[in-house]
């Protein structure tokens, strides 16, 4: 007397199906966790270059402030003939004729 029954279609066939999906899903983790990592390393390198274009801004505003000191424009002034009159707050043109 056979205790076993013999397995239905339906059953081999969930069978299958479980072992598809679960393969399926191992394969998806790897491959999501591969494109996370992708994704990772080319938002470090966009972050590396934000900061080096910011830190470009910092110096090049650095620089905007020291080319229109004072000082800086006194001395482009003197260069172009121009004076500078303290006790006015206007400035006065020395020998260049007016056109």
């Amino acid at each position: 007397m056979r205790n076993k029954r013999r397995e239905t279609g339906f059953i081999r066939f969930s069978r299958r199906l479980l072992v598809m999906s679960f393969i399926v899903f191992v394969v998806g983790i790897v491959a999501l966790n591969s494109y996370e990592s992708t994704i990772n390393v080319a938002c470090n390198q966009l972050e590396k270059e934000i900061k080096t274009i910011e830190s470009d801004i910092d110096g090049l505003d650095m620089k905007k402030l020291e080319l229109a000191s004072f000082s800086r424009l006194e001395s482009v002034a003197q260069a172009k003939g121009y004076t500078y009159k303290q006790n006015t707050a206007t400035a006065a043109v020395v020998g260049v004729p007016e056109e």
